[in-house]
């Protein structure tokens, strides 16, 4: 590697905020470790980080195989879940939905978002093209596609 690649590899990783980097448990608030780990009591080791511009938590974890990302304030309030779920949970009118526009596609992925009491599904849907995201209601309704 040369010197100028170096000097912007080490401009770029001093540009990376600190709030992506994981921190130890022992500097989250009392509350906010307390509210996760009894909500998900078997969520074993979890990773914490500073979200939000550092004024939110973020614990990240898994239980049986699957990822849980959760956002919490200070106080210990969870503001938002989401939870890799298998394709077959997903409620039918989102499976169909989400696969309506792309004949012959599969879900590769699914998770469930809950924000605010709100609940929608993401679907990562595969085909012979592409791969897209879809943001789904419960009801199956299409609210945005990443393509």
């Amino acid at each position: 590697m040369n010197l100028r690649k170096k000097l912007a590899f080490a401009v770029m990783a001093l540009a990376i905020p600190s709030s992506w980097a994981d921190i130890p448990e022992s500097s989250v608030s009392s509350a906010a470790v307390f509210a996760v780990k009894k909500a998900w009591p078997r969520a074993g080791f979890i990773e914490w980080e500073l979200s939000g511009s550092g004024k939110l938590y973020e614990a990240e974890f898994n239980i049986n195989g699957f990822e849980f990302d959760v956002k919490v304030d200070p106080e210990g309030k969870i503001l938002r879940v989401k939870e890799e779920i298998a394709v077959s949970a997903l409620p039918g009118p989102v499976r169909a939905a989400a696969l309506k526009p792309y004949p012959g596609g599969r879900i590769k992925e699914a998770e469930k978002v809950t924000e605010g009491g709100v609940i929608r599904y993401k679907v990562e849907v595969v085909d012979h093209l592409d791969d897209y995201d879809v943001l789904l209601t419960p009801e199956g309704d299409i609210l945005y596609v990443d393509h």
